[in-house]
C-alpha cells in the first residue's frame, strides 16, 4: 500500500505543477473572490494520481475477490470530473450540466446501489422501496456534489474539507480494502495539492476536483449506508457534509425568500459575505471551515461507533445547531453595528 500512496503523492505533485503552468485559466467572474486570472483544472491531477493509485493497489495489495462496485463508484466521479474539465475550459451553462449530474447520479443509484431501508431511530426504519430509494439516493448525490461545487470558492477551503471527509469515510471500510484506499488515496491526493492552491494561488481545483471528490463521498455514503453495517454508517455522510450543505442550502433559501434567482452566480453564500465584511483572507476563512468540519465527522464517527441507532437524532440535532450559528453570523453580517 505504501507503494501506491507514495505513487498518488508524486503524480499529484508533478500533475499540478504542469497543470499550474500549461492548464486552462480562470479568469475573474461574478461569483468568486479571486481579482486575477489564475490556473484551474487542478482537480485533473487528482483524478489522475488517484487512479494510477488505485490501479497500483490493486496490481499489487488487493486481495481476492477484486474492487466490485467500487469500480462503478469511481467511474461515476470520473465522469463527473471530466465533466467539470470541460466546464472549467468552456464555462458550460447550469442546466446542461445539472443534467448531466442527475443522469451519473441516476445511474448510480439504479445500477450501482441506493437507500431503500432508512433507520429513523432504535427499532424504527422506513421501508422506501426501489423507486422512492432510487429518487432519494439520486438526489443526495446530485445535492452534496453542487454543494461542494458552490463552496469552491475560496483558496483552499473546499480543497481541505473534502480531504477531511474522504479520510473519515475510509476509516469505516475495514471489510472493503479497495473501496477503503480509493477514499484514502483521494483524501491524500487533495492534501497533496492543497499546498498549491492554498496559499498562494498558484492553481484551482476547479469544478473538475470539487465535482470528483464530491461523488466519491456522495457515492461512498450510499455503498456504506446499503454494506454489511448500514444502521452504524447511514448518516456518516451527511455528518461530513453538514456545514456545507447547512451553508448552500439556506443560502438558496435566503436567496428565494428574497425572490433572487436561484441559479445565478452570486456572492451570497455566509462564507463569501465573511470574507468581504471582515476584509479576512482565506486562510483565516479556511482553518476556521476545516476544524468545524473535522469536528463534525468526528461527532458523526463518534455517534456511528457507540450509537448508531441515535445517528439521525444526533445529525438532527447537529444540523439545527449549525443552522442557529449560520443565522446568527448573518445577522451579525448584516447588521454589523448592531452586538
Amino acid at each position: 500500500m505504501i507503494w501506491a500512496v507514495l505513487a498518488t503523492v508524486l503524480l499529484t505533485g508533478i500533475t499540478t505543477v504542469i497543470l499550474s503552468k500549461v492548464g486552462p485559466v480562470d479568469h475573474p467572474r461574478d461569483r468568486g473572490l479571486s481579482i486575477w486570472s489564475t490556473a484551474t483544472a487542478g482537480g485533473l491531477a487528482v483524478i489522475g494520481a488517484v487512479m494510477a493509485g488505485v490501479m497500483l493497489y490493486v496490481a499489487v495489495d488487493l486481495p481476492p475477490p477484486g474492487p466490485g462496485l467500487t469500480v462503478w463508484l469511481l467511474l461515476g466521479a470520473c465522469i463527473v470530473g471530466f465533466l467539470g474539465a470541460i466546464d472549467d475550459v468552456l464555462d458550460v451553462p447550469a442546466l446542461p450540466k445539472l443534467i448531466v449530474q442527475i443522469v451519473v447520479a441516476l445511474a448510480f443509484s439504479i445500477l450501482v446501489a441506493r437507500v431503500e431501508v432508512l433507520p429513523l431511530g432504535p427499532g424504527l426504519d422506513v421501508d422506501l422501496g426501489p423507486i422512492l430509494g432510487v429518487i432519494g439516493t439520486t438526489l443526495w448525490v446530485v445535492v452534496v456534489m453542487n454543494a461542494y461545487n458552490f463552496m469552491d470558492g475560496s483558496d483552499g477551503l473546499a480543497v481541505g474539507v473534502q480531504s477531511i471527509g474522504l479520510f473519515t469515510l475510509a476509516l469505516v471500510n475495514p471489510d472493503r480494502p479497495i473501496l477503503a484506499f480509493a477514499l484514502l488515496a483521494a483524501s491524500i491526493s487533495n492534501l497533496a495539492f492543497l499546498p498549491y492552491n492554498h496559499p498562494g494561488k498558484r492553481i484551482f481545483q476547479g469544478d473538475c476536483g470539487a465535482l470528483f471528490s464530491s461523488f466519491l463521498i456522495a457515492g461512498a455514503s450510499v455503498l456504506l449506508a446499503t454494506g454489511p453495517n448500514p444502521r452504524a454508517t447511514m448518516y456518516l455522510g451527511a455528518f461530513v457534509a453538514a456545514p456545507l450543505l447547512v451553508d448552500v442550502l439556506l443560502t438558496l433559501l435566503r436567496r428565494a425568500l428574497a425572490r433572487r434567482p436561484l441559479f445565478k452566480a452570486h456572492t451570497e453564500h455566509l462564507y463569501q459575505r465573511w470574507l468581504i465584511a471582515n476584509d479576512r483572507s482565506p486562510g483565516a476563512l479556511a482553518w476556521r471551515v476545516w476544524v468545524l468540519t473535522a469536528a463534525c465527522a468526528g461527532l458523526g464517527y463518534a455517534v456511528n461507533s457507540v450509537a448508531p441507532d441515535w445517528s439521525l437524532a444526533a445529525l438532527t440535532g447537529l444540523i439545527l445547531l449549525l443552522s442557529l450559528g449560520w443565522y446568527r453570523l448573518g445577522a451579525r453580517l448584516d447588521n454589523p453595528d448592531v452586538s
